[in-house]
């Protein structure tokens, strides 16, 4: 299987300030600089943790590339997913760029029942894949292109299968959480379309999971403020 990483990336981070077309939101905290670029003639996206950085963001940053380019290279020819043409650097990832708007912003009538089974395909496509995303509940991870088909980007938080016992542990529990992201997303805007079995798989929690959120929104404020941001 060939994986994203051998894709070439023909720039520097030293062109970055020519090729950019616009900042797709600017990094603060623990969060990337997101901007979009031209490079000849392809709209990429670069995810950058190291502008700005100071060295604790930049040791997160390596670790969160990587751990997003392990979930690309299972995932790397599923429609749906953009493509991965790896590291720019160590703490920056090159993306395809996909005409596509956030789900909460788009015009109601296009999210149909025909996108959410759609949707929900493409989610069952990335499980059978040994990868579960991790934050499909943050909404804006869920994008709708023009012939309002779904386009799934942000893999920062993802668990892929592997021989960590952690991950054989969670990642059944982190492919449910992915599931209700769906539920979430149907609920908020599309709520006529969800039947009773979804709003009662939507509102589960395992002990585990109630247990590890409780510790997140504890750990994540002190991480916040040591990467330069606030809690």
């Amino acid at each position: 299987m060939p994986l994203c990483v051998s894709r070439a990336v023909e720039f520097t981070r030293a062109d970055l300030p020519e090729l950019t077309v616009k900042v797709l939101r600017p990094g603060d905290g623990s969060r990337p600089d997101v901007r979009l670029i031209r490079a000849g003639d392809r709209l990429l996206v670069v995810k950058d943790y190291a502008a700005g950085a100071n060295s604790i963001k930049r040791f997160l940053g390596r670790w969160l590339v990587n751990r997003e380019l392990a979930a690309y290279n299972r995932l790397h020819d599923l429609p749906g997913i953009p493509v991965c043409y790896g590291r720019l650097d160590p703490w920056a990832l090159v993306t395809e760029y996909h005409d596509t708007e956030e789900v909460p912003l788009t015009d109601p009538a296009r999210l149909t029942e025909e996108f959410f089974a759609q949707l929900r395909e493409l989610v069952g496509k990335i499980h059978e894949r040994g990868v579960a995303h991790g934050d499909l509940r943050r909404l804006n991870n869920i994008l709708i292109d023009r012939s309002n088909r779904p386009v799934i980007i942000d893999f920062t938080a993802a668990f892929t299968r592997g021989f960590k016992p952690l991950t054989a542990l969670i990642l059944p529990r982190l492919f449910v959480n992915d599931l209700q992201g769906i539920c979430k997303l149907k609920a908020r805007h599309a709520p006529h379309l969800l039947s009773d079995e979804e709003k009662h798989f939507m509102k589960q929690r395992s002990p585990a999971e109630r247990a590890f959120r409780w510790l997140r929104d504890r750990i994540r404020p002190g991480l916040q403020r040591l990467s330069g941001g606030e809690p």
